[in-house]
């Protein structure tokens, strides 16, 4: 009985957390990433529900399913669309490799009765094994590459990131006890372990809910603040400079004049500045702050800033007397590698700065 009220918790927080989902306003890929672990979860708590207690007999079919590998680099892709990193499909796929690699022996698995039979303690104990380490493993890759975020990032996302980073490490903390039951065939602590499980993907729904409600409140007060869908902004020109965006708009609120004034400063120079290092300085939410990148300059924070650092690097290049050479100039502009300054220069600017500050000489000539 307890455990179908833990069904039933689960699938009502997944369904109330896509009723929040689908209300957001500019949803981010986080977002999506967030929207698609609560699929996955609803349809994870579902089989368990149909195969183990409410058809009975086949409950191989529920455990030998391996739904418990997509956590771990769900985890980790919803780490890197906060991060604004976007992945390849090739990296995408590596990382649901093992998930594919043991669906397919899955389908076997089922369909072969002699195979279920013969191999199914090696089966389990494998597949069990792999959920221990993908649970272990990408929690602590996380916490690894998201040290320095602790401080700066918002609550909310914190909270979110590292309750869950806690639940999957103590989830790989029962996968020996899991493993023992299969390979000894016992049954007493079955139930309690399945309880267990549940309730960490319980609390864990929850958690999402907690996030998704408040990112809704703040998103909705963001949005009433700026009013922009009724007063939109113009598109703004990366050739045009700040100092002219503020004279072609006067009437910037106070959250604009905070923003503008702060540009106007340059902090993107130093090569460690992101939006991180805005919601700090600005004593402004990610979202107010992201909110307004793009209504005002029709492209996200990485991309604006960008643009700015691109548009600091020409001045220098249009120097008569510039004498640097490019790595210098990239680093001192903010970019962090020559291949990032490079790349950047060439969608900007359809050249390289070497071509670029060619031109400039001509025409200086």
């Amino acid at each position: 009985m307890v455990i179908f009220f833990i069904y039933a918790s689960i699938v009502m927080m997944c369904l109330m957390s896509f009723q929040v989902y689908y209300l957001l306003p500019n949803k981010t890929s986080f977002d999506r990433v967030v929207f698609r672990l609560l699929l996955v979860m609803l349809f994870h708590v579902s089989f368990a529900a149909m195969f183990i207690d409410i058809i009975k007999g086949y409950q191989y079919v529920d455990r030998g399913a391996p739904l418990g590998l997509l956590y771990g680099p769900i985890l980790y892709f919803a780490f890197l669309a906060y991060e604004d990193k976007h992945q390849k499909m090739k990296t995408v796929f590596l990382h649901f490799m093992p998930f594919l690699l043991f669906l397919g022996i899955y389908f076997y698995f089922l369909s072969s009765e002699a195979f279920r039979v013969e191999f199914s303690k090696t089966y389990y104990f494998l597949l069990y094994s792999s959920f221990g380490l993908s649970w272990m493993i990408y929690p602590i890759v996380i916490m690894f590459k998201g040290r320095g975020l602790d401080i700066a990032m918002s609550n909310i996302k914190r909270i979110f990131y590292f309750s869950i980073i806690l639940l999957l490490v103590l989830a790989a903390f029962i996968i020996p006890l899991i493993s023992a039951q299969f390979l000894t065939q016992a049954r007493s602590s079955s139930q309690i372990s399945t309880i267990t499980i549940y309730m960490i993907m319980l609390f864990g729904a929850i958690i999402i809910y907690n996030f998704l409600l408040k990112e809704l409140v703040e998103r909705k007060s963001v949005r009433q603040e700026f009013d922009f869908l009724n007063h939109p902004f113009p598109v703004v020109e990366p050739e045009v400079s700040l100092l002219e965006l503020q004279a072609a708009n006067p009437k910037l609120t106070n959250y604009q004049d905070r923003v503008m004034n702060y540009l106007q400063q340059q902090p993107y120079l130093d090569p460690d500045f992101n939006l991180e290092t805005m919601v700090k300085d600005l004593k402004m939410s990610r979202s107010m702050i992201s909110q307004f990148f793009k209504e005002y300059f029709k492209q996200n924070v990485v991309k604006t800033i960008n643009s700015l650092r691109i548009e600091a690097v020409c001045k220098e290049l249009e120097r008569p007397d510039f004498d640097k050479n490019m790595e210098d100039l990239a680093l001192q502009c903010g970019f962090s590698s020559r291949a990032s300054f490079y790349r950047n220069f060439s969608m900007e600017k359809d050249c390289t700065p070497v071509e670029y500050r060619e031109q400039i000489k001509s025409k200086l000539s």
